[in-house]
């Protein structure tokens, strides 16, 4: 017995004399061989919002941070989920210009809803947007129809999507413009504008006008109507209706959301004003078609009188 007491105590001694050796090594080794990290990288990384949702282009909050930190060329507005706040935050820490950070909001291309859109097949499976588009590219019988079964919502990290008559549903206030439900939806009828846009087109059809009469009431139809009233600023870009931000003006609005013949199809995102807008519309072709008839009937009582 005494044996294996002595035995044992010499186990114990030896493993705890290689376990305080193995520790002060480990510990030189990490003296010795350590990165230095420059803090400013800690800095601005501590000011970042930390959803790593990698609307910056880079892998996460970290890789960011390093980034604007030793690259000369990568702004401190990149963030926008930190906006303006975090940008002047970030310039502050890395010397740089703050910039203006972009202000931008995800928005919902699709009137499926408004257009009527029915159902080709009734869909089993998983209830996921990006299962069910593998099924004959979805249930809707629009092939760009939004799917519904809300992947952008559980992806969004801020919690800015929720789903109405199952179709997104999108918290101006809480969307911080990351991108990542763009990325996300299998159709793509999510996209990134400007917070202070004036007018949208709810639609991402890429069909063409008479497929998509076929089947929704207020899908675009390619008509081209509005490209030739804002000529190089709202253009035709594979087979989908694109606004030119930066050079779209008032002017240019009015003259698209009047060009529009449905009047559903390039909108005021002010659901008032485009309102408004229709009514206007709606009077002022009812006024020239009075006109012409008023015309005609005039013409026609001067062609009887000239007989007589």
């Amino acid at each position: 017995m005494e044996n294996v007491w002595v035995t044992a105590s010499i186990g114990i001694a030896f493993f705890l004399t290689f376990g305080v050796a193995c520790g002060l090594a480990l510990a030189w080794a990490a003296k010795r061989f350590a990165v230095q990290v420059d803090p400013k990288i800690s800095a601005v990384r501590a000011c970042l919002p930390g959803a790593n949702c990698g609307a910056c282009g880079f892998a996460g909050c970290e890789s960011y941070a390093e980034a604007v930190v030793c690259d000369p060329t990568v702004p401190s507005s990149k963030c926008a989920p930190g906006k303006q706040a975090v940008a002047d935050q970030v310039a502050a820490i890395t010397g740089k210009a703050a910039g203006a950070a972009s202000s931008v909001i995800s928005r919902l291309r699709c009137s499926r809803n408004e257009g009527d859109v029915q159902k080709k097949h009734d869909y089993i499976g998983f209830d996921t947007c990006q299962a069910a588009s593998i099924a004959f590219g979805g249930p809707y019988e629009c092939n760009f129809a939004c799917i519904g079964f809300g992947d952008c919502e559980a992806a969004c990290p801020f919690d800015a999507i929720g789903m109405k008559d199952n179709m997104p549903v999108i918290d101006p206030e809480k969307c911080t413009g990351c991108g990542v439900c763009i990325t996300t939806c299998p159709k793509q009828v999510l996209q990134l504008l400007p917070k202070d846009a004036i007018c949208y087109v709810p639609c991402s059809t890429r069909d063409s006008g008479k497929a998509v009469s076929s089947v929704c009431k207020a899908g675009c139809v390619h008509c081209g109507a509005c490209t030739r009233k804002a000529k190089d600023v709202v253009n035709m870009v594979k087979d989908r209706i694109e606004i030119d931000y930066e050079k779209f003006d008032e002017d240019m609005a009015k003259a698209c959301v009047w060009a529009c013949s449905r009047q559903l199809i390039f909108r005021y995102l002010d659901s008032e004003r485009q309102a408004k807008a229709v009514e206007e519309i709606k009077a002022d072709q009812a006024a020239k078609k009075a006109a012409a008839a008023a015309k005609k009937a005039e013409e026609e009582l001067q062609a009887g009188a000239a007989e007589k």
